[in-house]
Protein backbone atom coordinates (compact mmCIF):
# COMPACT_ATOMS: atom_id res chain seq x y z
CA UNK A 1 0.00 0.00 0.00
CA UNK A 2 1.47 3.49 -0.84
CA UNK A 3 0.98 6.22 1.37
CA UNK A 4 1.25 8.83 -1.26
CA UNK A 5 -1.11 11.75 -1.22
CA UNK A 6 -2.90 12.74 -4.32
CA UNK A 7 -6.15 13.21 -4.68
CA UNK A 8 -7.79 16.58 -5.02
CA UNK A 9 -10.52 16.45 -2.44
CA UNK A 10 -8.75 14.84 0.22
CA UNK A 11 -6.73 18.00 0.11
CA UNK A 12 -10.04 20.57 -0.18
CA UNK A 13 -11.30 18.17 3.08
CA UNK A 14 -8.33 19.34 4.67
CA UNK A 15 -8.46 22.42 4.02
CA UNK A 16 -12.19 23.12 5.42
CA UNK A 17 -10.65 21.30 8.53
CA UNK A 18 -8.44 23.70 9.41
CA UNK A 19 -10.46 26.73 7.90
CA UNK A 20 -13.04 25.57 10.25
CA UNK A 21 -10.66 24.90 12.87
CA UNK A 22 -9.33 28.45 12.66
CA UNK A 23 -13.40 29.65 12.81
CA UNK A 24 -13.86 27.82 16.15
CA UNK A 25 -10.95 29.83 17.43
CA UNK A 26 -11.39 32.73 15.74
CA UNK A 27 -15.27 32.88 17.06
CA UNK A 28 -14.24 33.21 20.79
CA UNK A 29 -13.58 36.93 20.13
CA UNK A 30 -16.56 37.71 17.57
CA UNK A 31 -17.55 40.80 20.02
CA UNK A 32 -14.63 42.32 18.27
CA UNK A 33 -15.78 42.41 14.81
CA UNK A 34 -12.89 41.08 13.81
CA UNK A 35 -14.12 37.53 12.90
CA UNK A 36 -14.14 37.54 9.08
CA UNK A 37 -11.13 39.76 8.52
CA UNK A 38 -9.35 37.17 10.22
CA UNK A 39 -10.77 33.77 8.72
CA UNK A 40 -10.59 35.43 5.47
CA UNK A 41 -6.39 35.78 6.19
CA UNK A 42 -6.17 32.11 7.33
CA UNK A 43 -8.13 31.10 4.84
CA UNK A 44 -5.66 33.11 2.23
CA UNK A 45 -2.33 31.29 3.85
CA UNK A 46 -3.94 27.69 4.57
CA UNK A 47 -4.91 27.88 0.48
CA UNK A 48 -2.01 28.84 -0.37
CA UNK A 49 0.42 26.55 1.53
CA UNK A 50 -1.60 23.22 0.80
CA UNK A 51 -1.73 24.32 -3.04
CA UNK A 52 2.04 24.14 -2.63
CA UNK A 53 1.68 20.34 -1.01
CA UNK A 54 -0.66 19.37 -3.94
CA UNK A 55 1.05 20.91 -7.09
CA UNK A 56 4.01 18.62 -5.70
CA UNK A 57 2.30 15.29 -6.84
CA UNK A 58 2.96 13.13 -3.90
CA UNK A 59 6.90 14.01 -4.00
CA UNK A 60 8.32 16.74 -1.55
CA UNK A 61 10.49 19.26 -3.84
CA UNK A 62 13.09 21.33 -2.58
CA UNK A 63 10.49 24.05 -3.67
CA UNK A 64 7.86 22.96 -1.60
CA UNK A 65 10.43 22.82 1.48
CA UNK A 66 11.80 26.44 0.81
CA UNK A 67 8.17 27.38 1.11
CA UNK A 68 7.66 25.45 4.38
CA UNK A 69 10.87 27.34 6.07
CA UNK A 70 9.58 30.68 4.52
CA UNK A 71 6.30 30.10 6.36
CA UNK A 72 7.48 28.59 9.81
CA UNK A 73 9.63 31.88 9.87
CA UNK A 74 6.85 34.04 9.46
CA UNK A 75 5.01 32.07 11.53
CA UNK A 76 7.43 32.27 14.69
CA UNK A 77 7.83 36.21 13.33
CA UNK A 78 3.92 36.97 14.19
CA UNK A 79 4.11 34.95 17.36
CA UNK A 80 6.62 37.12 18.56
CA UNK A 81 5.67 40.41 17.67
CA UNK A 82 1.31 40.02 16.53
CA UNK A 83 -0.16 36.77 18.79
CA UNK A 84 1.86 37.23 22.12
CA UNK A 85 0.72 40.78 22.76
CA UNK A 86 -2.63 40.43 21.51
CA UNK A 87 -4.02 37.34 22.77
CA UNK A 88 -0.85 35.88 25.34
CA UNK A 89 -0.64 32.28 26.09
CA UNK A 90 -2.77 29.92 25.81
CA UNK A 91 -4.18 31.69 22.56
CA UNK A 92 -0.84 32.65 21.24
CA UNK A 93 0.37 29.32 21.44
CA UNK A 94 -2.54 27.97 19.46
CA UNK A 95 -2.09 30.66 16.90
CA UNK A 96 1.85 29.05 16.20
CA UNK A 97 0.37 26.11 16.20
CA UNK A 98 -2.00 26.77 13.24
CA UNK A 99 1.40 28.70 12.16
CA UNK A 100 3.51 25.48 12.17
CA UNK A 101 0.66 23.88 10.64
CA UNK A 102 0.51 26.25 7.97
CA UNK A 103 4.34 25.34 7.53
CA UNK A 104 3.92 21.38 7.34
CA UNK A 105 1.07 22.35 4.10
CA UNK A 106 4.10 22.99 1.84
CA UNK A 107 5.47 19.45 2.17
CA UNK A 108 1.35 17.43 2.70
CA UNK A 109 2.11 14.85 0.21
CA UNK A 110 1.86 11.15 2.26
CA UNK A 111 -0.92 10.15 4.25
CA UNK A 112 1.63 10.56 7.38
CA UNK A 113 0.99 14.75 7.02
CA UNK A 114 -2.75 14.35 6.31
CA UNK A 115 -3.19 13.08 9.84
CA UNK A 116 -0.83 15.16 11.30
CA UNK A 117 -3.33 18.12 9.97
CA UNK A 118 -6.07 16.76 11.00
CA UNK A 119 -4.88 15.95 14.82
CA UNK A 120 -3.95 19.47 14.86
CA UNK A 121 -7.25 21.02 13.96
CA UNK A 122 -8.95 18.67 16.44
CA UNK A 123 -6.37 20.16 19.02
CA UNK A 124 -7.62 23.65 17.87
CA UNK A 125 -11.32 22.39 18.13
CA UNK A 126 -11.20 20.77 21.55
CA UNK A 127 -9.31 24.15 22.85
CA UNK A 128 -12.27 26.54 21.28
CA UNK A 129 -14.83 24.59 22.86
CA UNK A 130 -13.20 23.97 26.59
CA UNK A 131 -12.96 27.68 26.39
CA UNK A 132 -15.65 30.01 28.18
CA UNK A 133 -16.52 31.66 26.20
CA UNK A 134 -17.94 29.00 23.27
CA UNK A 135 -21.45 28.22 23.41
CA UNK A 136 -24.14 27.03 20.88
CA UNK A 137 -23.36 29.40 18.50
CA UNK A 138 -20.62 27.46 17.78
CA UNK A 139 -21.98 24.84 16.41
CA UNK A 140 -22.59 26.45 13.30
CA UNK A 141 -18.67 25.43 13.11
CA UNK A 142 -18.23 22.43 14.79
CA UNK A 143 -21.04 20.80 13.04
CA UNK A 144 -19.16 21.43 9.84
CA UNK A 145 -15.60 20.46 10.81
CA UNK A 146 -16.87 17.02 11.97
CA UNK A 147 -18.36 16.62 8.74
CA UNK A 148 -15.13 17.68 7.01
CA UNK A 149 -12.75 15.54 9.31
CA UNK A 150 -14.92 12.43 8.11
CA UNK A 151 -15.21 13.34 4.36
CA UNK A 152 -11.55 14.01 4.42
CA UNK A 153 -10.57 10.48 5.77
CA UNK A 154 -13.01 8.97 3.84
CA UNK A 155 -12.17 10.05 0.66
CA UNK A 156 -8.19 9.15 1.42
CA UNK A 157 -9.43 5.54 2.38
CA UNK A 158 -11.54 5.00 -0.89
CA UNK A 159 -8.76 6.95 -3.32
CA UNK A 160 -5.95 4.69 -1.64
CA UNK A 161 -8.27 1.14 -1.93
CA UNK A 162 -9.00 2.67 -5.58
CA UNK A 163 -5.14 3.00 -6.50
CA UNK A 164 -4.26 -0.21 -5.43
CA UNK A 165 -7.35 -2.20 -7.45
CA UNK A 166 -5.85 -0.01 -10.19
CA UNK A 167 -2.20 -0.93 -9.71
CA UNK A 168 -3.36 -4.75 -9.11
CA UNK A 169 -5.25 -4.72 -12.88
CA UNK A 170 -8.15 -5.25 -10.95
CA UNK A 171 -10.14 -2.27 -12.71
CA UNK A 172 -10.40 1.09 -12.88
CA UNK A 173 -11.88 3.43 -10.76
CA UNK A 174 -13.70 6.75 -11.60
CA UNK A 175 -14.13 9.93 -10.16
CA UNK A 176 -18.20 9.64 -10.51
CA UNK A 177 -18.15 6.03 -8.64
CA UNK A 178 -15.51 7.49 -6.22
CA UNK A 179 -17.81 10.56 -4.99
CA UNK A 180 -20.87 8.07 -4.93
CA UNK A 181 -18.58 6.44 -2.72
CA UNK A 182 -17.44 8.94 -0.62
CA UNK A 183 -20.40 10.49 -0.38
CA UNK A 184 -22.36 7.62 0.88
CA UNK A 185 -20.15 6.01 3.19
CA UNK A 186 -19.34 9.87 4.46
CA UNK A 187 -23.10 10.01 5.31
CA UNK A 188 -23.07 6.49 6.63
CA UNK A 189 -20.85 7.12 9.39
CA UNK A 190 -22.27 10.30 10.72
CA UNK A 191 -25.78 9.03 10.82
CA UNK A 192 -24.16 6.22 12.80
CA UNK A 193 -22.68 8.18 15.05
CA UNK A 194 -25.56 10.90 15.41
CA UNK A 195 -27.63 8.04 16.65
CA UNK A 196 -24.93 6.71 18.74
CA UNK A 197 -25.08 9.87 20.64
CA UNK A 198 -28.58 10.56 20.71
CA UNK A 199 -28.81 6.95 22.64
CA UNK A 200 -25.62 7.63 24.99
CA UNK A 201 -25.86 9.47 28.24
CA UNK A 202 -24.03 12.48 27.71
CA UNK A 203 -22.33 14.44 30.96
CA UNK A 204 -23.32 17.49 31.74
CA UNK A 205 -21.27 20.51 30.10
CA UNK A 206 -20.12 23.13 32.74
CA UNK A 207 -19.00 20.21 34.66
CA UNK A 208 -16.38 19.85 32.23
CA UNK A 209 -12.92 21.93 33.83
CA UNK A 210 -9.90 22.39 32.37
CA UNK A 211 -6.51 22.46 34.45
CA UNK A 212 -6.69 25.87 34.97
CA UNK A 213 -10.18 25.28 36.98
CA UNK A 214 -12.20 27.36 33.66
CA UNK A 215 -15.12 25.17 33.17
CA UNK A 216 -15.92 24.74 29.48
CA UNK A 217 -19.66 26.79 29.02
CA UNK A 218 -20.55 25.08 25.47
CA UNK A 219 -23.74 23.88 25.15
CA UNK A 220 -25.46 26.16 27.10
CA UNK A 221 -27.84 29.53 26.50
CA UNK A 222 -26.23 32.04 28.81
CA UNK A 223 -23.81 33.80 26.12
CA UNK A 224 -20.49 34.80 28.03
CA UNK A 225 -19.84 37.18 24.96
CA UNK A 226 -22.07 39.42 26.41
CA UNK A 227 -20.75 39.05 30.22
CA UNK A 228 -16.91 39.93 28.82
CA UNK A 229 -14.74 38.26 31.36
CA UNK A 230 -17.63 37.51 34.32
CA UNK A 231 -17.42 33.89 32.81
CA UNK A 232 -13.90 33.89 34.12
CA UNK A 233 -14.83 35.21 37.56
CA UNK A 234 -17.68 32.74 37.77
CA UNK A 235 -15.84 29.53 37.01
CA UNK A 236 -12.21 30.38 38.11
CA UNK A 237 -10.46 27.45 40.04
CA UNK A 238 -12.21 27.73 43.58
CA UNK A 239 -15.73 28.05 41.78
CA UNK A 240 -17.45 24.84 42.43
CA UNK A 241 -20.80 25.80 40.41
CA UNK A 242 -19.54 26.34 37.09
CA UNK A 243 -20.77 29.29 34.84
CA UNK A 244 -23.83 31.19 35.06
CA UNK A 245 -24.85 29.01 32.16
CA UNK A 246 -24.91 26.11 34.64
CA UNK A 247 -28.15 26.98 35.95
CA UNK A 248 -29.69 26.64 32.07
CA UNK A 249 -28.26 22.94 31.40
CA UNK A 250 -27.79 21.85 28.16
CA UNK A 251 -31.44 22.37 27.28
CA UNK A 252 -32.17 24.33 23.71
CA UNK A 253 -31.97 27.75 23.67
CA UNK A 254 -35.70 29.72 23.76
CA UNK A 255 -36.36 32.10 20.39
CA UNK A 256 -35.96 34.86 22.82
CA UNK A 257 -32.23 33.38 23.82
CA UNK A 258 -31.97 32.81 20.09
CA UNK A 259 -32.39 36.08 18.74
CA UNK A 260 -30.20 37.53 21.60
CA UNK A 261 -27.30 35.81 20.78
CA UNK A 262 -28.18 37.00 16.73
CA UNK A 263 -27.98 40.05 17.79
CA UNK A 264 -24.23 39.95 19.40
CA UNK A 265 -21.94 42.35 18.19
CA UNK A 266 -19.45 41.35 15.54
CA UNK A 267 -22.07 38.25 14.32
CA UNK A 268 -21.85 37.64 10.36
CA UNK A 269 -24.85 38.41 8.30
CA UNK A 270 -25.46 35.04 7.38
CA UNK A 271 -25.16 33.38 10.91
CA UNK A 272 -27.57 35.98 12.22
CA UNK A 273 -30.02 35.11 9.67
CA UNK A 274 -29.91 31.44 9.97
CA UNK A 275 -30.40 31.80 13.79
CA UNK A 276 -33.42 34.20 13.49
CA UNK A 277 -34.87 31.45 11.18
CA UNK A 278 -34.41 29.41 13.54
CA UNK A 279 -35.88 31.29 16.33
CA UNK A 280 -38.80 32.04 13.91
CA UNK A 281 -39.22 27.88 13.38
CA UNK A 282 -39.05 26.97 17.29
CA UNK A 283 -41.41 29.99 17.96
CA UNK A 284 -44.34 28.40 15.64
CA UNK A 285 -43.61 25.09 16.57
CA UNK A 286 -44.75 26.22 20.12
CA UNK A 287 -47.49 27.59 18.85
CA UNK A 288 -48.30 24.61 17.63
CA UNK A 289 -47.65 21.60 19.90
CA UNK A 290 -48.05 23.55 23.04
CA UNK A 291 -52.12 23.31 22.77
CA UNK A 292 -51.32 19.42 22.21
CA UNK A 293 -48.86 19.52 24.86
CA UNK A 294 -51.15 21.18 27.89
CA UNK A 295 -53.98 19.12 27.04
CA UNK A 296 -51.50 15.89 27.23
CA UNK A 297 -50.43 16.67 30.83
CA UNK A 298 -54.01 17.45 31.41
CA UNK A 299 -54.83 13.63 30.65
CA UNK A 300 -51.53 12.83 32.53
CA UNK A 301 -52.48 14.46 35.38
CA UNK A 302 -55.93 13.37 35.48
CA UNK A 303 -54.27 10.10 35.20
CA UNK A 304 -52.29 10.00 38.12
CA UNK A 305 -54.93 11.58 40.37
CA UNK A 306 -57.16 8.22 39.04
CA UNK A 307 -54.58 5.82 40.26
CA UNK A 308 -53.64 7.71 43.82
CA UNK A 309 -57.71 6.98 44.49
CA UNK A 310 -57.57 3.68 43.39
CA UNK A 311 -53.79 2.86 44.57
CA UNK A 312 -55.30 0.28 47.06
CA UNK A 313 -57.84 -1.60 44.17
CA UNK A 314 -54.89 -1.65 41.47
CA UNK A 315 -52.59 -3.11 44.42
CA UNK A 316 -55.54 -5.98 45.72
CA UNK A 317 -55.73 -6.05 41.33
CA UNK A 318 -52.18 -6.73 40.38
CA UNK A 319 -51.99 -9.24 43.07
CA UNK A 320 -54.47 -11.31 42.69
CA UNK A 321 -53.56 -11.08 38.56
CA UNK A 322 -49.44 -11.88 40.11
CA UNK A 323 -51.55 -15.12 41.96
CA UNK A 324 -53.53 -16.32 39.10
CA UNK A 325 -50.31 -16.33 36.91
CA UNK A 326 -48.65 -18.42 39.52
CA UNK A 327 -51.41 -21.04 39.68
CA UNK A 328 -51.48 -20.83 35.74
CA UNK A 329 -48.14 -21.47 35.29
CA UNK A 330 -47.70 -24.24 38.03
CA UNK A 331 -50.65 -26.05 36.38
CA UNK A 332 -48.44 -25.52 32.99
CA UNK A 333 -46.19 -27.04 34.25
CA UNK A 334 -47.64 -30.10 36.52
CA UNK A 335 -49.46 -30.47 33.11
CA UNK A 336 -45.98 -31.05 31.47
CA UNK A 337 -44.39 -32.73 34.31
CA UNK A 338 -47.07 -35.54 34.50
CA UNK A 339 -46.67 -35.76 38.00
CA UNK A 340 -49.14 -38.66 38.50
CA UNK A 341 -48.02 -41.15 35.81
CA UNK A 342 -44.39 -40.49 36.69
CA UNK A 343 -45.04 -41.26 40.43
CA UNK A 344 -47.27 -44.59 38.97
CA UNK A 345 -44.50 -45.70 36.60
CA UNK A 346 -41.97 -45.82 40.04
CA UNK A 347 -43.92 -47.98 42.00
CA UNK A 348 -44.53 -49.94 38.86
CA UNK A 349 -40.37 -50.22 39.02
CA UNK A 350 -40.40 -51.15 42.73
CA UNK A 351 -43.09 -53.28 42.86
CA UNK A 352 -42.54 -55.31 39.36
CA UNK A 353 -38.64 -54.62 38.75
CA UNK A 354 -37.23 -54.74 41.98
CA UNK A 355 -39.67 -56.52 44.58
CA UNK A 356 -40.96 -58.89 42.18
CA UNK A 357 -44.67 -58.52 43.48
CA UNK A 358 -46.51 -59.41 40.21
CA UNK A 359 -49.24 -61.81 39.68
CA UNK A 360 -48.36 -65.76 38.88
CA UNK A 361 -48.58 -66.56 35.24
CA UNK A 362 -50.61 -64.90 32.33
CA UNK A 363 -51.78 -62.23 34.73
CA UNK A 364 -48.34 -61.54 35.79
CA UNK A 365 -47.22 -61.06 32.14
CA UNK A 366 -50.30 -58.54 31.91
CA UNK A 367 -48.95 -56.13 34.21
CA UNK A 368 -45.41 -56.20 33.30
CA UNK A 369 -46.65 -54.76 29.76
CA UNK A 370 -49.31 -52.63 31.15
CA UNK A 371 -46.26 -50.75 33.29
CA UNK A 372 -44.30 -51.06 30.11
CA UNK A 373 -47.20 -49.22 28.76
CA UNK A 374 -47.29 -46.50 31.35
CA UNK A 375 -43.66 -45.77 31.02
CA UNK A 376 -43.75 -45.33 27.60
CA UNK A 377 -46.22 -42.80 27.53
CA UNK A 378 -44.49 -41.00 30.25
CA UNK A 379 -41.87 -40.15 27.64
CA UNK A 380 -44.19 -39.43 25.18
CA UNK A 381 -45.66 -42.28 23.49
CA UNK A 382 -49.43 -43.09 24.28
CA UNK A 383 -51.06 -45.87 23.88
CA UNK A 384 -54.34 -45.48 22.23
CA UNK A 385 -57.98 -47.14 23.07
CA UNK A 386 -58.33 -48.34 19.05
CA UNK A 387 -54.50 -49.61 18.93
CA UNK A 388 -53.79 -52.94 19.04
CA UNK A 389 -50.51 -54.27 20.43
CA UNK A 390 -49.06 -54.60 16.96
CA UNK A 391 -49.96 -51.26 15.98
CA UNK A 392 -48.49 -49.79 19.44
CA UNK A 393 -45.02 -52.08 18.65
CA UNK A 394 -44.77 -50.15 15.66
CA UNK A 395 -44.67 -46.76 16.87
CA UNK A 396 -42.64 -47.53 19.55
CA UNK A 397 -40.23 -49.04 17.54
CA UNK A 398 -40.31 -45.98 15.73
CA UNK A 399 -39.94 -43.72 18.98
CA UNK A 400 -36.82 -46.24 20.52
CA UNK A 401 -35.50 -48.09 18.09
CA UNK A 402 -32.13 -49.28 19.36
CA UNK A 403 -34.71 -51.17 22.00
CA UNK A 404 -36.71 -52.77 19.03
CA UNK A 405 -35.52 -56.29 20.01
CA UNK A 406 -36.69 -56.10 23.15
CA UNK A 407 -40.42 -54.37 22.51
CA UNK A 408 -40.57 -57.44 20.05
CA UNK A 409 -39.96 -59.98 22.51
CA UNK A 410 -41.73 -58.35 25.44
CA UNK A 411 -44.70 -57.64 23.27
CA UNK A 412 -44.70 -61.53 22.03
CA UNK A 413 -44.80 -62.83 25.65
CA UNK A 414 -47.75 -60.81 26.04
CA UNK A 415 -49.73 -62.19 23.32
CA UNK A 416 -49.04 -65.44 24.11
CA UNK A 417 -50.21 -64.87 27.40
CA UNK A 418 -53.58 -62.88 26.17
CA UNK A 419 -54.65 -64.29 22.91
CA UNK A 420 -53.34 -67.84 23.50
CA UNK A 421 -54.69 -70.97 25.06
CA UNK A 422 -51.38 -71.94 27.00
CA UNK A 423 -49.74 -71.21 30.66
CA UNK A 424 -47.24 -69.02 30.75
CA UNK A 425 -44.00 -70.75 32.27
CA UNK A 426 -42.67 -68.77 35.69
CA UNK A 427 -39.38 -68.36 33.44
CA UNK A 428 -41.50 -66.14 30.80
CA UNK A 429 -42.86 -64.67 33.37
CA UNK A 430 -39.27 -63.65 34.27
CA UNK A 431 -38.22 -63.08 31.03
CA UNK A 432 -40.85 -60.16 31.09
CA UNK A 433 -39.26 -58.44 34.57
CA UNK A 434 -35.85 -58.43 32.49
CA UNK A 435 -36.87 -57.23 29.64
CA UNK A 436 -39.03 -54.38 31.63
CA UNK A 437 -35.92 -53.58 33.42
CA UNK A 438 -33.60 -53.14 30.41
CA UNK A 439 -36.50 -50.81 28.91
CA UNK A 440 -36.84 -48.57 32.37
CA UNK A 441 -33.29 -48.16 32.35
CA UNK A 442 -32.73 -47.38 28.74
CA UNK A 443 -35.91 -45.24 28.48
CA UNK A 444 -34.71 -42.58 31.15
CA UNK A 445 -31.38 -42.49 29.41
CA UNK A 446 -32.55 -41.91 25.70
CA UNK A 447 -32.16 -38.05 24.89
Amino acid sequence: MTSALTYRPVYLGLYAALILAIACNAFLDIQYGSFSTEVLIWAGVLGYTLLVGWKQKALTSDYGRSRQKVVLAGSIVLTVIFFMPVWGLPRAGLYLLGGLQASLNCVTTTRRNLHMGLLVSMVMVIFAASHYRADWTMLFYLLPYIVAVVFTLVAEQISRRTENLNNDGAGSGTTTGQGAAIAAATAAILLTGGLLYSVTPQITRPTLFWQHGQPGTFGTTDSPHQNGESGIQSGGAGSTGGTSGSKHGNRWPTAGEMRSAAQRPGMPQWQSSVINALADLVESTERTLTPIRLGLEERWNDVKQWLEEHRKELALTLLTLLLLALIAAAWRLLREMRPGIWLRTRMDYLRLGLLELHAPSNTGARQYYMAFARLLDLYGVERLAAMDSRDYLAQVCQRFRELRREFVELTLIFEKARYGNVVLSPNEVQRMRTLYRQIFVHVRQAP
